[in-house]
């Protein structure tokens, strides 16, 4: 079995190659935090959230179709809501002076609220911690603990679902109820030229971080042309130089790529976003990282072993 002793220049590719990978995650990342922030700024509605009517309920909805939330309101009284929730799903953040169980009713309100417009049967808890949104400091949320929706409180909704493709669980939840999709002509914040041209960037910024990665990995093998010409010249065959090459250079960069993944998974456990997105980008990221370091790795053993007869010149 051969020996091969990793020379301090791996060292210096891995940790350029893993700082590329970090900021692909990172990038991710802020994304799903800045739309969570816009989310705030939007009274905790988001760019995918579904805006329909709905009359009359002629099936009651499932509530194991997945994590959501529903809010119900009236046209006429657009600040005080009926919120429905189901599943696990984050919560906008709360100054929370008041304790409730898992029985009770509860209302939240914003610091512009008018606390008298609370009906009786709610117990006020706190208020929305969130004073860069107008719209919260502005409302009022009815949280009940069991859905049960009564249209004579309004017949307007939002849906809206950490899920990463909406209208299944939409579908889903509304057990065939005749619903009217209302399309959203104002996203809010969401169409600040600012905010679209800070999305634009971080897009970018992955699209340029892949093609040094791909560059860096380029050099890096390419360095390797000695190496496996000689293996190739002492008998080895292409497909064993290549297992070698991976055992060797390539397999610590997919071991450190997977603990970064592993530890964003953990992160989000710790403090968690609205949804998951950023992690099925990142981890789609990082296995199109491996995928294209792997490639490159069999193009450049091709090259400088069947190709060339395992002569580098």
């Amino acid at each position: 079995m051969i020996k091969y002793i990793r020379p301090a220049s791996d060292v210096l590719y891995y940790s350029i190659m893993l700082l590329f990978t970090i900021i692909g995650i990172v990038t991710f990342w802020f994304l799903s935090y800045l739309d969570s922030v816009n989310m705030l700024n939007n009274g905790y509605i988001n760019k995918k959230s579904i805006v329909f009517g709905m009359e009359k309920i002629n099936y009651p909805l499932q509530t194991n179709a997945g994590n959501y939330i529903l809010f119900q309101y009236n046209e006429d009284t657009t600040q005080l809501k009926f919120v429905w929730l189901n599943g696990k799903v984050k919560f906008p953040p709360i100054k929370q002076f008041d304790d409730y169980t898992d029985t009770d009713n509860i209302a939240i309100i914003g610091e512009y609220a008018n606390a008298k417009a609370i009906p009786s049967d709610y117990k006020w808890i706190g208020y929305f911690n969130a004073p860069n949104s107008y719209k919260l400091q502005s409302d009022i949320w009815l949280v009940s603990r069991h859905i049960n929706i009564d249209v004579a409180k309004g017949t307007k909704f939002v849906f809206m679902t950490p899920s990463f493709d909406v209208m299944p669980v939409f579908n889903e939840t509304m057990n065939g109820n005749n619903v009217r999709i209302i399309q959203s002509e104002n996203n809010g914040s969401y169409n600040l030229k600012s905010n679209q041209f800070v999305v634009l960037i971080q897009y970018i910024t992955v699209f340029l971080m892949s093609i040094m990665l791909f560059i860096t990995v380029t050099i890096w093998l390419n360095k390797e042309s000695y190496f496996l010409s000689i293996l190739y010249l002492s008998g080895y065959s292409a497909g064993a130089i290549y297992i070698i090459l991976l055992r060797t250079k390539i397999l610590p960069y997919i071991v450190i790529s997977m603990i970064l993944m592993i530890l964003a998974f953990i992160s989000h456990d710790i403090s968690p976003l609205w949804d998951i997105s950023w992690l099925i980008y990142s981890a789609c990221l990082v296995l199109f990282y491996i995928f294209l370091v792997m490639m490159l790795g069999w193009y450049f053993t091709f090259v400088y072993t069947v190709r060339k007869g395992g002569q580098k010149y």
